[in-house]
């Protein structure tokens, strides 16, 4: 795992909140040169401690106005892997994250659709016909008041 200094967690920190800034905004930010800056940024990706650059898009605009939670319970006396049980739905646009859990339910996914009906779509041609699954249980969001905050980083 990388050693990150204090220099290090402060570009991260200033690019996980605006990752446009230029490298001698950055540089400035974080009070080194733009050439240590720019060394750092490609040591801190070439290490896989950073992952990429995204584009975030409104959902909305896109007419994904359905934010939803599908828990899902799985009869693994009948599987042999439950994870690879639901390999099919990781490909689903739909599927904007999946995580194992710990309590009552095996998976969570948060799936973004159009509407309810497409919602109800889903659920019937995607998620029921899965084999293994003991119980499903969704959760509609009424309001999204955060998305994608930054990851906490010690400074």
């Amino acid at each position: 795992m990388e050693t990150l200094d204090r220099f290090d967690r402060r570009i991260l920190h200033a690019l996980q909140r605006d990752a446009r800034l230029t490298l001698t905004a950055l540089a400035e930010t974080v009070n080194l040169s733009p050439s240590q800056c720019s060394r750092r940024i490609v040591r801190l990706e070439e290490s896989g401690v950073t992952q990429g650059h995204a584009l975030r898009l409104d959902p909305e605009a896109l007419g994904l106005k359905v934010t939803a939670f599908i828990f899902l319970s799985m009869d693994k006396a009948r599987m042999a892997s439950p994870s690879d049980a639901v390999a099919e739905l990781l490909t689903r646009d739909e599927v904007i994250d999946c995580h194992a859990i710990t309590g009552n339910h095996d998976f969570i996914l948060k799936v973004m659709v159009e509407d309810l009906s497409e919602l109800s779509r889903f659920l019937s041609t995607a998620v029921t016909s899965l084999p293994g699954i003991r119980d499903i249980a969704t959760q509609v969001a009424m309001n999204t008041l955060k998305v994608g905050g930054p990851l906490k980083i010690m400074i």
